[in-house]
């Protein structure tokens, strides 16, 4: 199947994404990646990793499930637990085995995720670094527990799909963190996602400068009273 676009629609798109210009297929390829953008929008997974890809979380629908869920007896807020995993140094891992073992390796690291945590959702939250989200549809709690199998599961994971060579290569040390986070009634499930990725991303950033690996706890009241009003 072929399909074209017009002059106008083609110029539209190159004034959108100026970095594409020097391409021969800019406009088909930009419309590629316009399609791709809205598919993980909609929660089909990052085709690299297997995860969920961000977008879903900070624009789509990844957690209006958890929220209409949540909004039957859970009145002392919406509660989500998170695991966070970013391998450290992994731009080392891709300049020495390539970045189609890199793309193996983070694969192999979801897949590990999903193995320890196989009713969360696992989202990408940028290039290396993975959320774990034990929201109300999990059957899981976040707890220092699931370090102790991770660190177990992820080194063997990624050394299994790391090729071989006459240097022995070093393991992937990974930074995990753990985040409680509870929000006193969200008005609705499409600012979730926001706030979740951005505490996600905070946790991930304490635990990487502390370092340290204990729950850290958020709660956000969002319930629109005055500071006079009781709670």
């Amino acid at each position: 199947m072929t399909f074209s676009i017009t002059d106008r629609s083609a110029k539209a798109l190159l004034a959108l994404f100026p970095t594409a210009q020097g391409r021969p297929d800019a406009p088909t390829w930009l419309v590629d990646q316009l399609v791709e953008a809205e598919l993980h929008r909609r929660g089909y997974p990052d085709t690299v990793t297997g995860a969920a890809h961000a977008l879903a979380l900070n624009q789509g629908q990844l957690l209006k499930e958890e929220f209409d869920i949540s909004t039957h007896g859970h009145s002392d807020g919406w509660e989500l637990g998170a695991v966070l995993v970013d391998p450290l140094e992994f731009t080392l891992f891709n300049v020495r085995h390539g970045f189609k073992a890199g793309d193996a390796a983070l694969r192999a690291m979801v897949e590990g995720l999903k193995q320890v945590c196989p009713s969360a959702k696992v989202v990408r939250l940028h290039t290396d670094g993975f959320a774990v989200l034990l929201g109300p549809t999990s059957d899981a709690k976040v707890k220092p527990e699931l370090l102790s199998q991770l660190r177990e599961v992820l080194p063997a994971k990624v050394a299994a799909v790391t090729p071989s060579d006459a240097e022995p290569a070093k393991p992937v040390v990974f930074t995990f963190g753990l985040l409680e986070l509870t929000v006193v009634e969200p008005p609705n499930w499409q600012i979730l996602g926001p706030l979740v990725w951005a505490e996600c991303e905070r946790a991930l950033m304490i635990a990487r400068r502390k370092p340290t690996e204990a729950l850290q706890v958020r709660r956000v009241v969002m319930d629109a009273r005055l500071p006079h009003m009781p709670r």
